[in-house]
């Protein structure tokens, strides 16, 4: 189980009692990640914002940054396929690989929400999280560039995302292409929820 994963994905979370009631725990877990150490410091003084900042406020801004449309949209496949056909193809095939690990998805969120992805990738192989994080690192980049041109604070998660794929930002080459796996499972562990019994954070309902 890869906590780091959980934690950044818990990190793009739209922002509620329960998220920041688990602020702590997931601020702990980042800084036991194998993320590197300029990474952590810059992510523990993000989650300190979100601690620090009035509910309101920070809903505020983070509506203003994701919400569908924005070029920084956490939908993944919305950055180079827009609402053409080929992002439903796209959809379809990463919730058919959801299901073929025996997961079902209790969410209204669409199959290429990056945390609903990230969380999947927190429950598999290190082996296959990381090949298909590598698949979907282009698409990562996109919602890292934007962020970043808007000078937003949830940049540094971004930024810790693409630190964890074998891609650079300057890399960056938009093509078609569609987000598949090349490794076999092995396995899924069931996702980690931040705050054990009492009102958990949990990216996405997965159901085995």
């Amino acid at each position: 189980m890869n906590l780091g994963l959980k934690a950044l994905a818990c990190l793009l979370l739209y922002p509620d009692a329960a998220l920041k009631d688990n602020l702590q725990e997931i601020k702990e877990a980042v800084a036991e990640s194998t993320l590197a150490n300029d990474q952590k410091e810059a992510l523990e003084i993000f989650i300190n914002h979100m601690i620090e900042t009035p509910m309101a406020d920070l809903q505020k801004e983070y509506v203003a940054t994701f919400d569908i449309g924005k070029k920084a949209s956490l939908n993944l496949f919305e950055h180079m396929h827009g609402d053409s056909r080929e992002r439903g193809s796209a959809m379809i095939n990463l919730k058919k690989l959801y299901e073929e690990r025996g997961l079902t998805i209790e969410s209204n969120e669409f199959p290429d929400y990056l945390p609903m992805f990230l969380e999947f990738l927190s429950g598999l192989n290190d082996a296959e999280a990381q090949a298909l994080l590598d698949g979907a690192a282009r698409h990562i980049a996109a919602i890292d560039v934007a962020l970043k041109k808007e000078e937003s604070p949830w940049a540094v998660v971004t930024g810790a995302i693409m630190s964890l794929t074998a891609m650079k930002n300057s890399e960056v080459k938009f093509e078609r292409d569609d987000l598949l796996p090349t490794t076999e499972a092995e396995s899924f562990d069931s996702p980690v929820r931040f705050g054990g019994n009492a009102d958990p954070v949990q990216t996405v309902h997965f159901k085995k």
